[in-house]
C-alpha cells in the first residue's frame, strides 16, 4: 500500500474517508460544569482526534432527563437521576470518528470512579457513581437514539478538517 505523505507531496490533499466512523453523544453532566471541568474534559476528545460535530450548554428539563434515563424508570435511582441531571446546566457533545464510541468509553472510563484506571476523565476528576462527570453512549443505536433526544439535525454539523489527513490513514 502507498501512503500519502503530505509533508512531501504537493499533489492535491486527498478527503479522508474515515472507514468505521461513528457519531456518539457525550455529556457533561452539571458536576462537570460546575467543577469548571468543560475544557479538560473537551480536550481529551479532541486530542485523541475526534471530531466535534455538536456542541452546546443546556439547562435540562425534567421530560428530557426522565426520556433520557428512561431505560432506569423503574429502578430506585431513576428519581435521583433526573434531579441530578436537573439541578444545573450540561454540556452536550455530539462527536465522530472510527471507533468513536469505544474510543469515547475508553477515554470516559468505568462508570464506578472507583474502578476507573488514572488517566480516564472517571478516574482523574470522580469519586462517587452518582456525580461521575459524563455520560456517553454505550452502543451505535443507543447513540442514535441520544444524539435525536439532545440535538435537531440542524445543530449536527458536516465539515472536513484539515489535520485528519495527519490523524486518519486515507483509504485506499
Amino acid at each position: 500500500m502507498i501512503r500519502y505523505n503530505p509533508a512531501t507531496s504537493s499533489a492535491p490533499v486527498p478527503k479522508v474517508d474515515m472507514p468505521g466512523t461513528e457519531r456518539t453523544l457525550v455529556l457533561i453532566k452539571p458536576d462537570g460544569v460546575q467543577r469548571q471541568l468543560v475544557g479538560r474534559i473537551l480536550a481529551r476528545y479532541e486530542e485523541r482526534g475526534l471530531k466535534v460535530v455538536g456542541l452546546k450548554l443546556v439547562r435540562v428539563d425534567r421530560g428530557l432527563a426522565e426520556r433520557h434515563y428512561a431505560a432506569h424508570r423503574e429502578k430506585p435511582f431513576f428519581g435521583g437521576l433526573v434531579d441530578f441531571i436537573t439541578s444545573a446546566p450540561l454540556v452536550a457533545l455530539a462527536l465522530d470518528g472510527p471507533n468513536a464510541i469505544a474510543v469515547v468509553r475508553a477515554i470516559n472510563g468505568a462508570t464506578r470512579p472507583h474502578e476507573a484506571a488514572p488517566g480516564t476523565v472517571r478516574g482523574d476528576f470522580a469519586l462517587e457513581t452518582a456525580q461521575n462527570i459524563v455520560h456517553a453512549s454505550d452502543g451505535p443505536e443507543a447513540a442514535a437514539d441520544e444524539l435525536a433526544l439532545w440535538f435537531s439535525s440542524a445543530e449536527l454539523f458536516d465539515y472536513d478538517r484539515d489535520v485528519d489527513r495527519w490523524v486518519l490513514a486515507p483509504n485506499e
